[in-house]
């Protein structure tokens, strides 16, 4: 009798949600062990690329050119003789700073890993006033004109394509490699003046060609800067501390324009050594490559409970219409072929991309779970009803990964929903018994 009364308390329906219940946040541990997959695999794709950038060209900043001038400050002591000496380097700016720029993507794959890399094409004019040694606040300076030079920063010199020429006033100047200074650059290029007569108005024209990878960006150093950047690419993301004035983007690609004058920016048009940092100023474009489908697939794993949680509730409410009992066991087999879903996402759209992988996996676990659940009820009208609640949640899921700017509306609203079909079906099942 008292093995009997046992027997019953643990086929009550009450048990077996609370059994179910514990089974289902149990079953979340390996969901939480197909997220750590997934970064490593995201690891992994990031470690090709920086190899495939590092043999391409990196990401690139240009900028400049600047005229730099070294001096020498003399402090005076007694006597009029010379207490101490302080070289230093006094930066000019360019007064007006022009740059078009024209990428080229390329998609280039390794292995099952797709980057986006670029030949940029770049044209850089612009003029320099007469330098005014007298803002820098300098006493007792001594400039040396004839060791003046000219710096231009590009971020990976591996990128360069070739052999850039600086015009100053129609007059073709050699560029060495390296910069004289790191006070603004920590790369790039010098030009030493040389012959240049500094102390007049000049014009500079440069053209560059180089290869880099996702993004490029441009430190807007003229005292008032035009910058235009086009490319074929048709998804740009724009960069840095200023959005483009205008921009267009269709599918053809972008244009995109920004002006830029010194009032925008936290440093002047003149100082020495390392008194002020460009690098905050600079603006570009990014080269995106649409969400792939290891953040698709991160998303996803994140609705995991919702699917167990739901495919455990329409077992339940089955199990209370039809009288027929279904073990834990059982429940355990339909968590863990929803959790072979993701993973079955994740490998499969490493080769073919996420939306047909989606589609592969879905409609594979859709007919499992069907399957197991006709052997078990041998029923087809219930078979029907939870083959078509898997295609209902699967294209829920997959409408919320398409969305980005609205996918938590949906999201939210598409749970509320689901919550109240459930609190309605609730209300047809009879909890406790007549008796």
């Amino acid at each position: 009798m008292e093995t009997k009364s046992i027997q019953q308390f643990m086929n009550s329906y009450s048990v077996k949600m609370i059994i179910v219940s514990g089974l289902a946040i149990l079953l979340l541990i390996p969901s939480f062990l197909i997220q750590d997959v997934i970064r490593e695999r995201i690891a992994l794709s990031q470690t090709v690329k920086h190899e495939l950038y590092a043999q391409w060209g990196g990401k690139q900043v240009i900028a400049g050119p600047v005229l730099n001038v070294p001096f020498l400050v003399s402090e005076p002591g007694e006597n009029n003789q010379v207490n101490s000496q302080r070289h230093g380097v006094a930066h000019f700016l360019p007064e007006t700073f022009k740059t078009e720029v024209v990428l080229f993507p390329e998609t280039r794959m390794r292995g099952i890993y797709k980057v986006v890399v670029y030949e940029g094409r770049l044209k850089l004019k612009g003029t320099f006033t007469q330098p005014d040694v007298s803002q820098l606040n300098l006493q007792n300076a001594n400039y040396n004109w004839k060791a003046a030079y000219f710096t231009i920063g590009v971020s990976d010199m591996r990128g360069i394509r070739n052999l850039p020429e600086l015009s100053i006033n129609g007059q073709k100047c050699k560029v060495e490699p390296g910069v004289a200074d790191t006070d603004l650059f920590e790369s790039g290029m010098t030009v030493k003046a040389n012959s240049l007569e500094l102390k007049q108005p000049m014009n500079f024209e440069l053209d560059l060609v180089l290869n880099g990878s996702e993004d490029l960006s441009v430190e807007p150093l003229g005292k008032t800067s035009e910058v235009t950047m086009s490319s074929e690419w048709s998804q740009p993301s724009f960069t840095g501390g200023f959005l483009p004035a205008n921009r267009e983007v269709n599918a053809k690609g972008f244009t995109a324009n920004w002006t830029v004058t010194h009032l925008n920016r936290n440093f002047p048009q003149q100082w020495n050594d390392r008194k002020y940092n460009t690098h905050e100023a600079k603006l570009g474009v990014e080269l995106l490559i649409p969400i792939d489908h290891y953040q698709k697939s991160m998303r996803s794993v994140k609705y995991a409970i919702l699917f167990i949680a739901l495919n455990f509730i329409i077992f339940i409410f089955i199990e209370i219409k039809s009288k027929i009992k279904i073990h834990p066991f059982q429940y355990s087999l339909v968590a863990f072929a929803l959790l072979i879903f993701y993973a079955l996402l994740t490998s499969i759209g490493e080769h073919i991309g996420f939306n047909w992988a989606f589609l592969i996996s879905a409609v594979a676990v859709t007919l499992l779970i069907s399957w197991n659940s006709f052997t078990m009820l041998k029923n087809v009208r219930m078979v029907a009803w939870i083959m078509l609640l898997q295609a209902g949640l699967y294209l829920f899921l997959f409408t919320i990964l398409q969305l980005q700017d609205f996918a938590l509306l949906a999201g939210s609203i598409g749970l509320f929903i689901i919550l109240t079909i459930v609190m309605r079906a609730s209300e047809r099942i009879q909890w406790y018994s007549e008796e």
